[in-house]
């Protein structure tokens, strides 16, 4: 278990060790962005599940939350700034609704691979891919 915060629990799941080419502290704040986005829409368990997947010389990286998922007309935008699924957030959480588009611009900046898979029973799996050196 990564953090136990606030009743939230975040799982870091990994195989192996791997090195990247990037800068540290904005993988860092991609990480960061997306467990906290994760923890705001995870379910009544509070737990995200953080996963590294190594394969064909890229690790992604998995962030996953529990609670309903995105209606697939309103993914698209989710990347855009200021965006907002909706204003009434299951926790009283204050955002400024910027976090996935920094995730965006940094992936963006280190041509990082990403995406979101969602189930609108399940919750979401926010992911991203980058080259191991």
């Amino acid at each position: 278990m990564l953090v136990q915060q606030e009743g939230y629990k975040i799982i870091f799941e990994h195989d192996s060790s791997a090195v990247v080419l990037g800068d540290e502290l904005k993988i860092s704040q991609v990480v960061y962005n997306l467990i906290n986005n994760a923890k705001t829409y995870t379910g009544n368990n509070k737990t995200v599940l953080v996963k590294q997947i190594i394969n064909d010389k890229k690790i992604k990286i998995e962030i996953i939350d529990t609670e309903d998922g995105i209606p697939d007309v309103k993914i698209s935008y989710i990347w855009d700034r200021y965006y907002k699924i909706d204003n009434l957030h299951k926790r009283a959480v204050v955002g400024t609704g910027l976090g996935l588009s920094i995730v965006k611009s940094i992936l963006d900046m280190h041509s990082a691979e990403y995406g979101v898979e969602s189930d609108m029973c399940n919750g979401n799996i926010f992911w991203f891919k980058i080259k191991i050196i």
